[in-house]
């Protein structure tokens, strides 16, 4: 592994984490709190660590060579449309009918940990492309 992952990984790992355990912290923390505004703004707190997250990302992105960031952007594209595409078409059932219904919060709270998750597997796919070119 290359110096410039490992770099990533030593920033984007622990923030990660620190996001997980903040997100389930708040699932505990955000009933006992009364009012909307302090919830409001507790919720936000994990965004902190997210950001830092994708600081460390935009950052490996920049120092790669173009090979890797070629295999990123197609990454980047395949995960964002599929994302897109597959909240869509969930959209478009939804409001069909054709299931129980679900909060828009709870549909949008699963947005990024989706992207993330296709972006892995789309790197992952597209990798495998280029190395048997």
């Amino acid at each position: 592994m290359r110096e410039v992952h490992r770099r990533y990984l030593r920033r984007f790992l622990p923030a990660m984490a620190v996001y997980v355990a903040l997100m389930v912290a708040y699932g505990f923390v955000a009933r006992l709190i009364p009012g909307a505004a302090p919830r409001a703004l507790l919720a936000l707190v994990p965004l902190l660590p997210l950001a830092v997250a994708i600081r460390a990302f935009v950052r490996v992105l920049r120092e790669q060579d173009e090979l890797e960031r070629r295999i990123d952007l197609e990454a980047i594209a395949v995960a964002a449309l599929s994302t897109s595409f597959g909240f869509f078409t969930l959209g478009l059932v939804l409001g069909a009918g054709g299931w129980p219904r679900w909060s828009a919060a709870a549909v949008a709270l699963w947005v990024l940990p989706c992207f993330f998750a296709t972006y892995g597997l789309a790197k992952w796919w597209v990798m495998r492309r280029y190395l048997r070119a």
